[in-house]
């Protein structure tokens, strides 16, 4: 998943309204980074949503209703960390956006137990979560370990009520290249996809693609994977059209098996596109409107946010 650097995560949210023609006054909170809840946490968050449940699959939480009448429906959420869920879940909710998408390193086990804690934190409130693990080095070596890695989080998901499983995040770009290749690494997803529908049925079963490996999906098509997700930005530090040629593409070859699971400026850093915040809305609002445009029907905004340590992020 790539760096980006904004000023706070609420701003952003602030920009999105402010482009969709809301006017919001509410006051810029300090986002403090809470401690990492423990394993004893996860366990007694799971046994209250299963004694609760009739089924594996959670009760229809009824959405909050938002003042912001001409916000996008589209527009229904952000990729974010799971350490901003207690602190903003409550503003995400009063303007609209419902659905939170973050994806956790397997190997990192202290996270992956914080996410999940956020998570069933998160949907007792009415957030709906798009959650799954990825890999930060992909080899033939590691890769028995990463699927049933998949498997384990698939089946957490299932039994804790998430909204949609996510396969990986850009796992083409995570590939040693040598004894694992971008295509041995589309086959092998596509491969436990077929295992993992067996475990999650919740929901959806997704997998998100970076814009540059569009073709290398439309060569090998989507198997079971029920949607892809494409993650698409303006540029990094230089700037072209090429995000809305991507765009286009993907919805030309998947439809409304497609939607987009990140879009923002800049993958490096929002600063790099302008430090002037009404460049940026102008150009987060043509993107908004291409999508629309193109026939893209859900979009997450990519918003992560800049700590004194350095950019938070994977």
């Amino acid at each position: 998943m790539r760096y980006i650097g904004i000023t706070i995560l609420l701003v952003l949210c602030l920009i999105l309204l402010l482009l969709a023609g809301c006017i919001v006054n509410t006051v810029i909170a300090e986002t403090a980074i809470g401690n990492v809840e423990n394993q004893e946490d996860i366990n007694q968050y799971s046994n209250n949503f299963q004694s609760s449940s009739t089924g594996s699959v959670q009760e229809s939480i009824e959405e909050p209703e938002t003042e912001n009448s001409q916000k996008w429906s589209g527009l229904t959420g952000f990729t974010t960390s799971y350490r901003f869920v207690g602190e903003f879940t409550d503003t995400w909710l009063e303007y609209g956006f419902t659905e939170i998408r973050d994806i956790i390193d397997y190997t990192d086990t202290t996270k992956l137990n914080a996410s999940k804690v956020a998570v069933l934190t998160g949907q007792a409130k009415g957030l709906k979560f798009i959650w799954g693990v990825g890999a930060h080095y992909i080899t033939a070596e590691n890769w028995p370990s990463f699927r049933q890695a998949i498997l384990d989080a698939a089946q957490w998901a299932q039994d804790n009520g998430v909204f949609e499983f996510q396969l990986g995040n850009e796992e083409e770009f995570h590939v040693d290249g040598t004894t694992m290749t971008i295509a041995q690494i589309i086959a092998n997803i596509k491969d436990v996809t077929t295992d993992v529908q067996e475990i999650f049925t919740n929901g959806n079963v997704s997998y998100t693609l970076n814009d540059s490996n569009i073709d290398d999906w439309i060569t090998a098509g989507k198997g079971d994977i029920d949607l892809l997700g494409l993650n698409v930005y303006r540029g990094g530090t230089t700037f072209n059209d090429y995000w809305k040629t991507a765009i286009s593409n993907f919805v030309n070859a998947f439809g409304d098996s497609g939607y987009i699971t990140e879009f923002n400026l800049s993958w490096s850093n929002i600063n790099n596109y302008s430090t002037d915040e009404e460049v940026q809305a102008e150009a987060v609002t043509e993107m908004i409107e291409y999508m629309k445009d193109s026939g893209i029907e859900r979009a997450l905004f990519y918003s992560w946010h800049d700590y004194p340590g350095g950019l938070l992020g994977l």
